[in-house]
């Protein structure tokens, strides 16, 4: 769905003093991750290959996980986490067995992504009645949060840097409309520009790992399907997905995504332009210890997977959490 007017978006470090303290909550449709947490840790990141067998854990268990990205170096991952039902929802560093909160803000972060050089993390950020921001942090904990871009009136969700890191495309979220833009800012300057305003949700946007291809789900066909477009915008649009697709993903020469519990890879030649192969089954949620009934189809991803396409890390539910 096109946008009604301009989004004034404002960005930079000339907005630092009109940053909000933090978040509170996700925008519909409902993280149905959330509503089925219980009271104890039963949720936990696991390893696992492309048949969706576990190769081990990382961090804690945790009464919710979600968001996870992993780091360049693949040692640690970035995650929206919750030690215990009622606390809020903060980013966090899980390492080895250890999760390490990286800020101090009263709010709900969420959609937190390692920058290519491994030095900082994107994310979102929404302060007490007001709309979601994206901020930066130093991935060591050093600092503040940077504003990135901040407004009023306009949610911003989901950030994707570029290779170089100059470059971060992100989706809006219309809380009176529900309607969901791609666009993107440049990370030193603050400048922003629509990337795609397509009839229908376009969200959940992800830069391919040379800069070249942004996926990102739409639902223009009337249920949500994986699309790839180029970076720079252009009118060039491939569809992936033909049976419904969410969180694209990318590895350095696969595209992933999710058919309802199945997690599928397409392989793809990008010489003249982007041409997808047939997609492929890997293992299910099921299988993956993700959950039976996980259908994949809220806002906050529960998988990542390592730029050789190997492994994956996923939320596991552990004590038979749903």
């Amino acid at each position: 769905m096109k946008a009604s007017a301009v989004i004034s978006i404002l960005a930079g470090a000339l907005l630092a003093a009109c940053a909000g303290p933090d978040q509170t909550s996700d925008q519909p449709p409902a993280d149905t991750a959330d509503a089925a947490a219980a009271a104890v840790a039963n949720h936990q990141l696991a390893w696992v290959d492309r048949t969706g067998t576990t190769q081990g854990t990382m961090g804690p268990a945790m009464n919710s996980i979600l968001d996870p990205s992993i780091s360049p170096a693949g040692d640690a991952v970035a995650v929206r986490g919750r030690a215990s039902e009622g606390d809020t929802d903060h980013l966090y560093i899980l390492e080895g067995d250890s999760a390490r909160r990286l800020t101090s803000n009263e709010g709900f972060e969420r959609h937190m992504i390692w920058s290519p050089d491994g030095s900082r993390i994107a994310y979102s950020l929404q302060s007490p009645g007001g709309v979601s921001n994206l901020y930066v942090r130093d991935a060591e904990g050093s600092g503040g949060d940077e504003p990135l871009v901040v407004s009023e009136g306009m949610h911003k969700w989901y950030p994707s840097w570029t290779p170089d890191g100059s470059t971060l495309v992100f989706h809006t979220n219309d809380p009176e409309t529900e309607a969901r833009d791609l666009w993107y800012v440049d990370a030193a300057t603050g400048e922003t520009g629509v990337l795609v305003d397509d009839p229908g949700i376009q969200a959940l946007a992800r830069l391919s790992r040379d800069g070249r291809f942004v996926a990102y789900q739409s639902d223009e066909t009337g249920q949500m399907e994986v699309w790839v477009t180029t970076f720079p915008a252009s009118d060039a649009r491939w569809r992936v997905s033909q049976n419904g697709g969410t969180w694209p993903k990318w590895s350095d020469d696969e595209l992933f995504y999710w058919e309802g519990n199945t997690l599928m890879a397409v392989g793809f030649t990008d010489e003249g332009g982007f041409t997808p192969e047939p997609p492929q089954s890997l293992f299910t949620g099921a299988q993956a210890g993700m959950g039976a009934d996980n259908m994949m189809t809220s806002y906050n991803p529960e998988y990542d997977v390592l730029p050789d396409g190997t492994r994956f890390v996923v939320t596991r539910r552990v004590d038979g959490a749903g």
